[in-house]
């Protein structure tokens, strides 16, 4: 005979069950066992089939029962259908289960104040079963944790070589060196040496921020460190540094998405030299190369991503 769809369609997977276990087991009655079905149903589903198709599935052969080329096609068949459906409802259920948990993530503290994280907000307000765990550290700390597993990823201001991590561009960032308002005879230093002569305000981060800022400006030196500096004055959150230079304490490097409003309400400047350079750098996220993320993580992270579509497509394997 011929088969067609409509054979097929007259098919009720529920019958695979005791069919697979035949086929695995030769017998009607150890099948009846595997299956935990009694050995007349375990008849009764096999005649069904055997009818809808018209074709016999099963010879006797002593004490053994064999598939024939018919039932042999149909079990590669009913396997494929069987994987297939569970892999399908093993998905559909962390989907919809996805949305509820635990999701940490470690950053800057600049990246807070970042249009980025109102988006998630807003993003998360159809979810809420979900905990976001959010750490505001520097990078080298960022880093850290996402190589512990402390955190299921996290942003960090700095190009990242490291065998166990895989990065992805979110976007990038720009530094400003600011001064208060209130003193416009102020210039922007010439050279390292007349920076590093200026009183400075430092915060949790701006090392990495200044030394950025340096770069661009007076070539590639050595990292500058907290002792090279005249500290006029520190804060572990960058508003309060904020507030410090506005108050006139002294000079900092900040992201422009952070000074930027005390920029417009001119309670602070840029000291900007005569050349049009701009110190800019790449944001990026991280997350462990072996580390399995649960649906809930690859959600919040494909938000962030969705937020720059000009970086997709996004690799696959970073959101594995």
């Amino acid at each position: 005979m011929r088969w067609t769809a409509s054979d097929f369609e007259r098919l009720e997977p529920r019958l695979f069950r005791a069919f697979l276990a035949v086929v695995r087991t030769g017998s009607f009655s150890a099948a009846a066992a595997d299956a935990s079905l009694t050995q007349g149903a375990i008849s009764q589903q096999i005649a069904k089939l055997e009818e809808r198709l018209n074709t016999q599935l099963f010879v006797r052969a002593g004490n053994r029962v064999l598939t024939t080329m018919a039932g042999r096609l149909l079990a590669e068949h009913a396997q494929a259908y069987m994987d297939h459906t569970s892999r399908f409802l093993e998905e559909l259920n962390e989907e919809f289960e996805s949305m509820r948990g635990f999701v940490g993530y470690a950053m800057p503290e600049s990246c807070i104040h970042a249009p980025h994280f109102g988006w998630l907000l807003e993003r998360r307000k159809s979810h809420p079963d979900l905990v976001l765990g959010i750490e505001l550290k520097p990078s080298a700390a960022v880093m850290a944790d996402v190589l512990g597993g402390v955190v299921d990823f996290g942003f960090v201001n700095r190009a990242v070589e490291h065998p166990n991590v895989l990065a992805y561009p979110f976007c990038a960032e720009q530094y400003v060196l600011v001064a208060a308002a209130t003193r416009p005879e102020r210039m922007a230093p010439e050279s390292l040496d007349a920076l590093l002569s200026q009183p400075m305000i430092v915060y949790p981060g701006m090392l990495d921020c200044l030394n950025l800022w340096i770069a661009r400006h007076f070539g590639e030196v050595d990292p500058i460190s907290a002792v090279s500096l005249r500290v006029n004055g520190q804060f572990n959150d960058i508003r309060g540094a904020l507030a410090m230079v506005t108050g006139d304490l002294g000079l900092t490097v900040l992201p422009l998405h952070v000074a930027a409003p005390s920029i417009e309400q001119q309670s602070i400047r840029v000291l900007a030299s005569g050349r049009p350079i701009q110190a800019t750098q790449q944001i990026w996220i991280v997350r462990l190369r072996d580390r399995r993320m649960p649906a809930r993580v690859k959600r919040v992270i494909r938000w962030f991503l969705e937020m720059h579509t000009e970086l997709q497509p996004v690799p696959e394997e970073f959101l594995t």
